[in-house]
């Protein structure tokens, strides 16, 4: 994504937005791009010593439910530079397109959205349900969990996937947005995790390390879009 901006990105650096920002960790990278206001959008807030922004000038926090409908009405139409929304929209269940059209209201001409959400499509995945066994994050949650409160409004629930796109939907769903032109689409392999058995560690090393596996779509948990505002 910083890789993105850094080669798509025409005309003033002046303003980003990350929704779901957690830590901040992105708008800290980007200061180093020239950026001077820095958008940050979640519905939990971390506290100043788990973040990366309690020190960064030129930050708003903004507490919003992605669920909710114009859920950036803070934000004025066409004010933003970047939009970013990584593994966002895997957990948008109210309306997912007016999700990405209320991010696509708020960046100008010109502008870039970066998009990355789950790859389904793996042989991972394949080998899960072929095992019979969950292929998406937060299955039994799902089943739990209310999803709207008492007034009837969506609740903000983050640890849930409600649906895993392939990059032909997609495409599609990108495709109903305005002026629309993707840049760049494709997909990223996970590095290996202090937290994996050796054995997976050692496997992910050698996939990484050879060229073209590491960004081809079987092996790989992520897709990603440059999206560029006509």
């Amino acid at each position: 994504m910083y890789e993105a901006i850094e080669t798509y990105l025409q005309g003033p650096r002046d303003s980003i937005a990350d929704i779901g920002c957690h830590n901040g960790f992105f708008l800290r990278l980007a200061s180093e791009l020239g950026f001077q206001r820095f958008v940050a959008v979640d519905y939990f807030p971390l506290p100043a010593d788990r973040s990366f922004l309690a020190d960064l000038a030129g930050v708003e926090f903004l507490k919003a439910n992605f669920n909710q409908d114009n859920f950036l009405e803070a934000l004025a139409d066409e004010s933003l530079d970047v939009v970013v929304s990584t593994e966002v929209f895997e957990h948008i269940y109210h309306h997912p397109l007016g999700y990405l059209r209320e991010c696509w209201r708020v960046l100008r001409r010109g502008g870039l959205l970066l998009m990355t959400t789950p790859n389904p499509a793996t042989f991972v995945n394949a080998g899960r349900l072929a095992l019979g066994k969950e292929i998406s994050w937060g299955s039994m949650k799902f089943a739990e969990t209310p999803k709207f409160g008492p007034d009837g409004m969506p609740v903000a629930v983050w640890d849930i996937h409600f649906r895993e796109y392939t990059q032909e939907i997609l495409g599609g769903i990108v495709a109903t947005l305005d002026d629309a032109e993707v840049l760049e689409k494709g997909f990223l392999a996970n590095g290996p995790s202090s937290t994996e058995s050796p054995l997976k560690r050692l496997a992910i090393s050698l996939v990484s390390g050879v060229s073209g596996l590491r960004n081809w779509r079987p092996l790989c948990a992520t897709q990603y879009m440059i999206i560029k505002r006509r």
